[in-house]
This record gives C-alpha cells, sequence and structure tokens, in this order.
C-alpha cells in the first residue's frame, strides 16, 4: 500500500477543517481574533449612566422636558391695524380745516362719491347729512378742536346716524356759513363749508371739558379727572394745536 507524505496530509487538514466547520455551524470562540475580512464590532453594553446622559439629548431634541412641551421657534410678529368698517355706499374720511387767505375758514370733508347733502340748524351746532354715507375707518370719528384757530367753529366731528353720515360744527360765535358738494377729477367729491372773516379769538380760549378732563379710557390720562404729563402740550404752545399751523390731518 502506498503512503501519503507526513506534509501533504497536514496540508489537506487546513484546507478541510474550515468547511467542515461552517458546514456544522460552529463559530470561532468569544475570546478569537476577528478574521481579518470583517469589518463588524461586537454590540456596546450600555450602562444606567449613560442612559441618564442621553435622555437630556433627546429631551431637547424633542422639545419635551418632565413631559411639557415647548417650541422654542420665533413667532411671527403682526402689526395692529384699524378695523375697518365693510359697509356698501360713498365712504368719508376725516374732518379737515384750513385759513383762508380773506381771513376766513373752510372745514371739509371728501367722500369717495357724489352724495345728497342737507343742512340742519341747532342751537349751538350747524349738521351737514352726508346721506348713504359710511365712515372709512373708526378713526375718521376722531373730533377736530379748532378753539385757538380764528373761526366760529370750535370743534367738529363725524358721526354715523343709521344709514346716513352726519358732519356736525360745534360753534362758539354765532355765524352763517355757506356749503357746497363739489365732484373731483378722481370721481371723487368734497363737501366744503366756508365762514367769513371774523374777529373770533378773545385770547381766553380753552378746551372743551371733556377734552381738558378726558375719562380713565382716553389716552394720557391716569385717572379719573385728571391729565398724565404724556398728554399736556408742550410748554409755550396752546392745548389743542399740533405746533405746525394746522389742528387735523392735512385732506
Amino acid at each position: 500500500m502506498r503512503l501519503f507524505p507526513v506534509r501533504s496530509v497536514a496540508v489537506l487538514a487546513l484546507l478541510i477543517a474550515p468547511a467542515i466547520a461552517s458546514a456544522q455551524g460552529t463559530t470561532p470562540p468569544p475570546g478569537g481574533p476577528p478574521s481579518a475580512g470583517s469589518s463588524a464590532t461586537p454590540p456596546r453594553a450600555t450602562s444606567s449612566e449613560d442612559s441618564k446622559a442621553a435622555a437630556p439629548a433627546d429631551a431637547k431634541s424633542t422639545n419635551n422636558i418632565g413631559g411639557v412641551s415647548f417650541n422654542d421657534k420665533p413667532r411671527r410678529t403682526t402689526t395692529a391695524r384699524v378695523p375697518i368698517r365693510h359697509a356698501g355706499g360713498p365712504l368719508a374720511t376725516f374732518p379737515g380745516f384750513e385759513q383762508l387767505p380773506d381771513g376766513g375758514s373752510r372745514f371739509f370733508v371728501h367722500v369717495s362719491q357724489n352724495v345728497a347733502v342737507e343742512e340742519r340748524r341747532a342751537q349751538g351746532t350747524v349738521s351737514y347729512v352726508l346721506r348713504g354715507a359710511h365712515l372709512r375707518v373708526n378713526n375718521d370719528a376722531n373730533a377736530l378742536v379748532t378753539v385757538h384757530f380764528n373761526t366760529p367753529v370750535f370743534r367738529a366731528r363725524l358721526t354715523q346716524q343709521g344709514s346716513d353720515l352726519l358732519f356736525v360744527l360745534e360753534m362758539r360765535s354765532a355765524a352763517t356759513p355757506t356749503f357746497k358738494m363739489g365732484e373731483n377729477t378722481d370721481k371723487t367729491a368734497t363737501l366744503q363749508v366756508d365762514f367769513a372773516k371774523g374777529d373770533f379769538l378773545t385770547g381766553n380760549e380753552t378746551l372743551p371739558a371733556d377734552v381738558r378732563n378726558p375719562g380713565p379710557s382716553r389716552r394720557g390720562a391716569r385717572g379719573k379727572g385728571t391729565r398724565g404729563t404724556q398728554g399736556r402740550p408742550a410748554q409755550g404752545q396752546p392745548e389743542g394745536d399740533n405746533g405746525d399751523g394746522d389742528s387735523g390731518p392735512n385732506p
């Protein structure tokens, strides 16, 4: 019988042993070195301290701490807007005032379209009814105080009355005005109320009582029947005067 050399037997055993081990599902011992072609790393055991350290990071990433969620994203800021009256028909803007070159005075109101006007006279007031008109915005109802100007009117305001708008002029002296509703080139209209020249300033002009002593709800008030420093005019400037020769917004 022919015998194989010892070296050949050893080489054959090295080649057959791995194949037999893989077929039987055996794995290398835990302490053995990893194979050269393997890139896997053994799992790392986590301790209780590692879990505690990871908890805050997870809570921060989900914006949830102690069962309470939050959102640190900046909020969008919006500016307050004046509510607009969505009413059909012509819209009127704030009352205006100007001193005429001949010494007279004029009050006026702009309207989005031509409307019928009716004059009403009563003790101490002259009113003009703008048929079917409404205020454009709530601020247009603010009063226009002209007590420090040479005019027989000390205050003018727009007041809504049902489906009509009243342009009310409060008088401090008796006078007979003239008025007209004129149409502009852009199809809007302007109500003009003119007063003739006269001497209406006495040097002792005072604001109306409700303007001198506004209630708590008025701006600048610091208590019932008092005015704060923010509501007082600058030194040397008469009350009700804004310092530019006009007592109201420009038309």
